[in-house]
């Protein structure tokens, strides 16, 4: 089968949550299939440049677009960068190579599902990852997207979906790790003679950041928190200084996905109290390399962790439960290597190569029913499917 992925940042070190996600997911459907990876130029990861993937490069439009686009108009600057993404893809024949090459195109993102699902001829695939808000690129997307599937990274995120948007999603294919790569035997990053906590995720006020730092300011023993992920130094920096834990913090900025384990080895303890996620890939990279983990009591989450089984949840906000949480784990060596084991046990559960064989699995399902079903003149209709298990 001969499949499409496209995403801006796909292919490139820079790339976040969804990005690995595609990267992944080429790479694994690549070993039994045709894949071609539509990605802005960059710097392209180890993985990507391995795999047997047909890397279809567009140049990156993020710092040509003018800031006053993005602070005048509804749309951001990276959406604006989109557009002008796939203008140039049109223009250059980028679309039309869609339609004589693949069988069927993945994307992730609202944009890149309204504008290439109008302009290519062949089946498309969108997949929801997290849906948090219904904000201006949700309503766009469902009044003007013509895709034929959707598809959602967790049973959370169908649920959502169902409740606020009226349908079931076909098919749920969650996001894996890599746990040849992510694993307890890692190299530590750094070693510490104080207990270390550490975040990885955009460091932002949604992703609990600041709970963390309030809770990591009342543990009564010595500790340090490591911060690694995007976010505004100075913001974080002033909240560290005025809980009075500066000098124990350290602000790591980006690393590099694959460089990842090596912190997630050195670590003691992994927090992410987010308020909302998708799914919480970081968290499950974190149990790949046996380190217990703190984090939000979400559905999304509860799909993985079972609380004082594999990992502790905490209510998002509570920072007194984050700490106690914390202290916990701190206090006692056994629970670190009981929640540890566990947590690697679940983390095998949840390779990428099951769930590339699942979303392979779907698209030779389905697509030759599109295929079958679509005329030059009829466009193939979403069936509402019902999804097992998306009602619990």
């Amino acid at each position: 089968m001969e499949i499409g992925l496209y995403h801006d940042s796909a292919g490139t070190r820079h790339a976040g949550g969804v990005a690995i996600y595609a990267q992944w997911m080429a790479a694994e459907l690549s070993k039994r299939n045709e894949v071609s990876l539509y990605t802005q130029s960059g710097e392209f990861t180890e993985l990507v440049r391995s795999s047997d993937i047909d890397i279809i490069e567009v140049p990156s439009f993020s710092n040509r677009i003018p800031d006053a686009l993005g602070s005048y108009t509804p749309i951001s600057d990276q959406n604006w960068a989109k557009l002008a993404m796939a203008i140039w893809s049109a223009r250059s024949d980028v679309i039309q190579q869609m339609n004589d090459n693949l069988d069927v195109l993945c994307t992730f993102q609202w944009l890149d599902d309204v504008l290439l699902s109008n302009a290519i001829d062949i089946p498309t695939v969108f997949q929801y990852h997290g849906l948090a808000n219904t904000g201006v690129g949700v309503k766009l997307r469902e009044t003007l997207s013509d895709t034929e599937f959707v598809l959602a990274n967790s049973h959370d995120t169908a649920t959502a979906v169902r409740e606020t948007l009226g349908y079931d999603v076909e098919d749920v294919i969650y996001p894996g790790v890599d746990t040849d790569a992510f694993l307890p035997s890692a190299s530590p990053a750094f070693i510490s003679d104080d207990p270390v906590i550490l975040f990885v995720g955009r460091a932002t006020e949604q992703k609990g950041i600041f709970d963390l730092i309030e809770a990591f300011a009342t543990l009564d023993s010595d500790a340090r928190l490591c911060i690694i992920g995007r976010g505004n130094e100075e913001v974080i920096r002033g909240q560290c200084e005025r809980h009075g834990v500066w000098d124990s913090t350290t602000i790591l900025g980006e690393i590099p996905h694959h460089e990842l384990p090596n912190y997630y080895a050195a670590a003691d303890v992994f927090c992410l109290p987010s308020y909302s996620e998708g799914f919480g890939m970081v968290n499950l990279e974190a149990m790949a390399c046996g380190t217990p983990v703190v984090t939000a009591d979400l559905e999304a989450i509860r799909s993985y962790i079972t609380n004082k089984e594999n990992g502790l949840l905490v209510e998002p906000g509570d920072t007194v439960a984050i700490s106690n949480a914390i202290s916990r784990l701190l206090d006692s060596t056994e629970l670190r290597a009981a929640l540890g084991e566990r947590g690697r046990e679940t983390a095998l559960e949840f390779s990428w190569e099951q769930q590339a064989a699942r979303l392979e699995e779907f698209c030779i399902n389905n697509i030759g029913t599109v295929a079958e079903s679509t005329t030059d003149n009829e466009r193939f209709v979403r069936p509402q499917a019902q999804l097992s298990g998306t009602h619990d």
